[in-house]
């Protein structure tokens, strides 16, 4: 990839992540490195093809700035190979949604004929090429090198840099038409000079090139049969899946309408849909048990550090409630009743307190957010197996005021 700023993937994935890969797709080191640079050069070619879309560019710049720097080599730490639709992938997923929309699976068969990588395979590498080239431009953003008004032209100089990775006519817009111009050589008539002659052996020549000459012409004449082409099948590309981060599938990614009538795209079943709906229902009012789940949350062990793949849901959420001003709430933070009962408590709110910190770091005034560590009371899973101790370890909101 000459002259690209996306060229360098030995300096982005390590030998160890690029072996790990090529282990769990039964691979070469080499096929899985030219199926990353092919996935990478899709997307920013998908994103250069939308670049004249401004609101478009501005989701990709909030998306951007919202991704962690280490954010694909963090997916692969996560097994997140096994499950392209892993919240390690969000983010990533989201932005494949926007550039490739329906057309998502049709470009993952074209990248996998050309690479000779299965397609789950491709799949997989498209989210973490998504992932990346977020990485790379969340830097830019960061660093002041780049911004919404300069990323068109960025795009667009990298898309043409990065084409010798991509299937011959690759597009991502309405396919182009492409019109075969035929030529039909005209029939020279040659001018036969025929001498007189009264031997009868010329006429008989004559009288047969005269009835080549009419059989030909009517053959020529004839109307050419007209081939009806049967249309292939469309089969319609099945939407990319959102699990939560306990496996719980979340369902396709949808726009959400908010109060303001902007529109946040996420998990038909996920949590901020929830809270919106809430939200806008007028019979809902607040109360003390109408508490909602975080479903994309992760913290490091017994620490109330989030992880970077906990940030695509905290920006769902902040802008939720930048869309709904009136909305008041509490965060409440829960664990299982594994180990003493006062560190669990302080766990929990220590827990309760990062995310709300995280809020008001995204805009959200202190004075609508409530944290509030509840320990290990109010269990929702059995904690005596270990599927239920995860469940009982959780963020939730309660909406007070609206």
């Amino acid at each position: 990839m000459p002259d690209s700023y996306f060229s360098s993937l030995s300096n982005l994935f390590p030998t160890s992540a690029v072996q790990s890969i090529a282990s769990q797709f039964g691979a070469s080191e080499r096929t899985v490195l030219s199926g990353l640079q092919s996935s990478i050069a899709a997307v920013v070619s998908g994103l250069a093809q939308k670049s004249n879309d401004k609101g478009f560019i501005g989701q990709i710049v909030q998306l951007a700035t919202s991704t962690p720097e280490n954010a694909a080599t963090a997916a692969l730490s996560h097994d997140a190979l096994t499950n392209p639709n892993s919240s390690s992938f969000s983010g990533a997923n989201q932005l494949l949604s926007g550039v490739f929309g329906g057309k998502l699976g049709s470009i993952t068969e074209a990248l996998s004929s050309q690479t000779g990588l299965r397609s789950t395979a491709i799949s997989t590498l498209l989210s973490l090429g998504g992932t990346t080239v977020l990485s790379l431009l969340g830097n830019k953003f960061r660093d002041g090198s780049l911004n919404a008004g300069s990323l068109p032209a960025f795009l667009q100089k990298e898309s043409a840099a990065l084409q010798g990775h991509l299937p011959v006519g690759f597009t991502t817009g309405p396919a182009a038409v492409t019109t075969h111009k035929v030529d039909v050589n005209p029939v020279i008539a040659q001018a036969v000079q025929v001498e007189k002659s009264r031997s009868f052996l010329p006429w008989l020549l004559g009288l047969l090139v005269a009835a080549l000459l009419l059989g030909y012409w009517w053959f020529r004449s004839r109307p050419e049969p007209v081939a009806v082409a049967t249309p292939a099948p469309v089969v319609a590309p099945v939407p990319p899946k959102i699990t939560s981060s306990n496996g719980v599938d979340l369902g396709s990614l949808v726009d959400v309408k908010l109060c303001d009538g902007s529109v946040i795209r996420v998990p038909e079943r996920g949590m901020e849909a929830k809270v919106v709906t809430f939200i806008e229902d007028p019979a809902h009012k607040p109360d003390k048990t109408s508490w909602v789940d975080f479903d994309r949350l992760l913290f490091d062990t017994d620490s109330a550090t989030l992880q970077p793949q906990s940030t695509d849901q905290l920006n769902n959420f902040a802008a939720t409630l930048k869309a709904c001003p009136d909305v008041h709430l509490t965060v409440g933070g829960y664990t299982d009743n594994t180990g003493d009962a006062a560190h669990n408590q302080k766990l929990s709110q220590d827990r309760a307190n990062s995310v709300v910190a995280q809020l008001e770091t995204m805009g959200i005034a202190s004075n609508r957010l409530v944290a509030k560590g509840y320990g290990d009371h109010n269990p929702v899973g059995d904690n005596s197996t270990e599927e239920g101790r995860a469940l009982n370890r959780r963020i939730s909101v309660l909406v007070t005021a609206k």
